[in-house]
């Protein structure tokens, strides 16, 4: 699905761009900046974020399993 259809940016490109390995953007700004592109009209800024957000919320670490593990 096309996230920024000024830059032609898709949802697959953007969570590939996520998960690479010491690349993870952790703004809008830095999504474009790793693309190379810059943003247009700023209707995907709140697709991207919560891609973003996602991809957050997935890596994080539940607090009280880490204390649980030691």
């Amino acid at each position: 699905m096309i996230v920024c259809s000024c830059n032609a940016l898709s949802d697959r490109t953007i969570e590939a761009l996520i998960t690479r390995t010491g690349a993870c953007p952790r703004r809008v700004s830095d999504v474009f900046e790793s693309c190379a592109c810059r943003p247009q009209c700023g209707r995907c800024a709140l697709s991207i974020r919560r891609l973003l957000d996602e991809r957050a919320a997935a890596t994080a670490v539940d607090p009280d399993y880490a204390i649980a593990a030691e």
